[in-house]
């Protein structure tokens, strides 16, 4: 699944929530299929929805001084939204149209790593940083290594080919090694 955003606080009597979106037209929320909401310990990004996550649809979406204001059906009012402040909101892949050449973080899951075609890693998870990049969060399966490593996911440095589960890296040297003495 894919995180939507954040209800950040009840606005008003008619359990709307202000959003705090991560997504870039939240306008699209209203009419959107497979809805979850689910509180914020629980990542539905590679686990699927179980209590106390809940399916929603969106009842209504406008917005209110220039920030998203959304309710749900099943969540009539005020007092039956509050328990629901700062849950996520979760959309299905499906559901989400990704610009040409971007990926889901999860696709990335437990796909190879070769470097000049070794085997080099698997990617454990890619880790969003506040420099708008990606950490890829890889298992060291080089010959006599353990641990992780982190490569930051810099375009020119990668190739990725998802349907083959393979991630060809071509990292400045010592990247890898930085941990080493």
């Amino acid at each position: 699944m894919f995180l939507l955003g954040h209800l950040a606080k009840v606005q008003g009597l008619k359990g709307e929530f202000l959003l705090h979106e991560l997504m870039d037209e939240p306008e699209k929320l209203d009419g959107m299929a497979g809805l979850v909401l689910a509180p914020p310990s629980l990542d539905l990004e590679t686990a699927a929805p179980a209590a106390p996550a809940r399916p929603v649809r969106v009842r209504s979406f406008r917005f209110h001084q220039d920030r998203a204001c959304v309710s749900f059906e099943d969540i009539p009012d005020r007092t039956a939204a509050e328990p629901f402040k700062g849950w996520a909101i979760w959309a299905p892949d499906a559901a989400v149209t990704l610009p040409e050449g971007e990926t889901f973080r999860h696709a990335w899951i437990g796909c190879q790593v070769y470097v000049h075609g070794a085997l080099a890693g698997e990617v454990l998870r890619l880790d969003p940083t506040p420099m708008g990049y990606d950490m890829v969060v890889l298992k060291d399966l080089r010959p006599g290594r353990t641990g992780q490593r982190d490569v930051p996911y810099i375009k020119a440095w990668w190739q990725v080919d998802l349907e083959a589960r393979r991630l060809d890296l071509d990292p400045p040297p010592g990247l890898l090694d930085l941990d080493l003495d």
